[in-house]
């Protein structure tokens, strides 16, 4: 039946056993711990150590001393070994390469001889084994009795001397005025074992009666250190989750199989959830099944990506649906994998309010360049359209004479009234280009051409032109389609046609020349440029005139050519102004273009009708 001192070494075995479990869990946690790791190794030779204590104690014959002393030395001098490594981390001191690397190797040395020798490092023959009876009656096996060889005393100098120099380190640290409260700490207890060690050699010596001490003196540093480190860790969350309770947007961490790891205050008030209701739980356990589902495959998205995921979801929150930001990234091992997310809501209600009252009030705008546009081509289009309407009058008035005769010529009249249905078309082309134009709706964006489409507003510049004395060129190459509004898209022309023929008021007439040009750049864009042959733009001033408000009229509002820029970067496209090399300036936009192939079929023949 096993006494008082063994029962009090098993109990140490298991208070060691789980702390070394319970630092290696912690140290494996993302990101890794090394100082954890250590104490985790620490632990579990020390465990190793206490159980080979109790195993020479209960020795009933001479071998199982032996292998049970061999233990039991080759665990003190483990212990040794990972001392200073421990000691670095936890004091996060660096250039002690050295110290680590001879006093490991000269562990590693001791427990190769241990094992080597016949005895192991602590007897030089056969041990004798003898009964002890402890003060309070317990018989246990004798294991005072040692041979002082040079192995012993060599391991045990080592172990002296990596104990004493742990607490100097550590003084010597916190005399620094660095890292203060663990150099203290680690100070105390490597003094803590160094006493115990030293019972230990006074028992051995037989300068002191009674069992060995340093096992207690290892488990009192165990906890002080595990003390320590576990304080330490609550601190760093608790001081994580005051970050994130202070940062305006809902966050959350989870782990890679969806287990919540934490949440700020955020997040507790738009779901609802407690930080304790929430942690160790998946989303199953806490939203409908769609949610929960929706969610949880956004989340294998980013860890199988190992990309950055954005979207946005609508949430009720006090009676009232808000729209929020969706942020989602993966938390990266060393090794580059991810076995964490976390997750940011932003709410963006307003934002996206706003950016809807911009969009509204920016297509007021256009819609107020257009009608200004439109009017100044008032006179013009009642020229243009009082050509048709003057020869359907003609034509009428010629058919009406004819059906007079006695004999009417019906060749004659059905030729007239092919006339006056041509006509007609060519008025109701006019009113339906003016129409588009005034439209306050945007349009669908269509498949256009865009040559056919520049020269329909060349068409109706016609007239202004002629008036202006103003010559039009044109190179309109066919056949580049593009995907565009295409009232937008005239009125863009429209703008940089009207500021050309301005341009040139002051020039003389027979020197009015405006050329209009579409043609491909690269096979993939439709570059269209309008070139005048004015007094030029200074080119201080050729960024500028693309500015809000900013005109070189005398009437000028400057809102023409933001307008224009505005609408061929919604188009991605790309609008800009250069000089020429004699006289004027280009202006010019392009467009992204589609494939040939998409124009198959119905669609070709509805863009051939712009």
């Amino acid at each position: 039946m096993s006494g008082f001192l063994i029962l009090t070494l098993s109990g140490l075995v298991g208070i060691l056993g789980y702390a070394s479990v319970l630092h290696a869990t912690i140290g494996l946690e993302r990101p890794r711990s090394v100082v954890h790791l250590l104490f985790a190794l620490w632990s579990l030779i020390l465990t190793a150590y206490v159980a080979a204590k109790i195993g020479s104690y209960r020795a009933e014959t001479p071998e199982a001393l032996v292998l049970m002393r061999r233990i039991e030395t080759s665990g003190s001098m483990l212990l040794t070994a990972v001392l200073p490594w421990f000691a670095a981390a936890f004091l996060g001191l660096k250039n002690l390469r050295f110290m680590q690397v001879a006093i490991t190797a000269g562990c590693i040395v001791v427990v190769i001889a241990n094992w080597v020798l016949p005895y192991g490092a602590s007897f030089n023959t056969q041990p004798e084994l003898r009964p002890w009876i402890l003060p309070w009656g317990e018989r246990v096996t004798d294991i005072r009795a040692l041979d002082r060889g040079p192995w012993y005393l060599a391991g045990a100098g080592l172990i002296f001397f990596t104990f004493a120099w742990g607490v100097w380190l550590a003084l010597r640290t916190r005399l620094a005025g660095r890292e203060r409260r663990r150099a203290a700490t680690l100070a105390a207890c490597l003094a803590l074992a160094l006493g115990g060690d030293i019972g230990n050699f006074l028992v051995n010596w037989g300068f002191m009666q009674g069992p060995h001490t340093a096992e207690f003196s290892f488990v009192a540093l165990v906890l002080m250190l595990d003390i320590e480190l576990s304080h330490e860790r609550r601190q760093f969350r608790t001081r994580i989750q005051g970050v994130l309770d202070n940062v305006p947007a809902a966050v959350q961490l989870k782990l890679a199989d969806g287990r919540y790891m934490m949440v700020n205050r955020a997040y507790e008030e738009l779901f609802q959830l407690t930080q304790r209701s929430v942690v160790g739980k998946t989303d199953r356990d806490l939203f409908p099944a769609q949610r929960a589902e929706a969610a949880r495959a956004a989340d294998q998205q980013v860890l199988r990506s190992l990309q950055v995921h954005r979207s946005e979801e609508t949430i009720v929150q006090g009676g009232s649906a808000r729209i929020f930001a969706v942020l989602k990234f993966p938390l990266m091992q060393p090794d580059g994998t991810a076995d964490a997310l976390c997750c940011i809501y932003t709410d963006v209600t307003h934002q996206r309010r706003s950016e809807r009252e911009m969009d509204a009030l920016r297509r007021q705008v256009w819609h107020a360049d257009r009608v200004e546009r439109t009017a100044v081509l008032a006179a013009s289009l009642a020229h243009e359209m009082s050509q048709p309407l003057t020869a359907i009058l003609s034509n009428a008035q010629a058919a009406l004479r004819f059906l007079a005769h006695e004999e009417p010529d019906l060749a004659e009249v059905q030729a007239i009234l092919r006339d006056v249905v041509r006509d007609d078309k060519r008025a109701a082309d006019v009113i339906n280009g003016l129409r588009a134009m005034l439209r306050r709706q945007d349009a669908p964006r269509e498949r256009i051409d865009i040559g056919l489409c520049v020269g329909g507003v060349v068409d109706l510049m016609h007239s202004d032109c002629v008036e202006r004395g103003v010559m039009v060129e044109h190179s309109l190459a066919p056949g580049l389609i593009v995907l565009a509004d295409k009232a937008q898209i005239q009125q863009v022309l429209l703008n940089l046609l009207m500021n050309a023929n301005e341009a040139m008021g002051e020039t003389s007439s027979g020197s009015r020349r405006l050329r209009v040009s579409v043609s491909a750049t690269d096979g993939s864009r439709a570059l269209v440029a309008v070139r005048d042959e004015g007094p030029g733009i200074d080119p201080e001033d050729l960024e500028r005139v693309f500015d809000n408000f900013y005109t070189t009229k005398a009437k000028g509002l400057g809102m023409g050519l933001a307008v224009c820029r505005a609408i061929t970067e919604a188009h991605g496209g790309r609008l800009w102004a250069e000089r020429n090399a004699g006289a004027g300036v280009t202006f010019a936009f392009s467009l992204a273009t589609l494939p040939q192939e998409t124009m198959a079929g119905p669609a070709a023949a509805q863009t051939a009708a712009v």
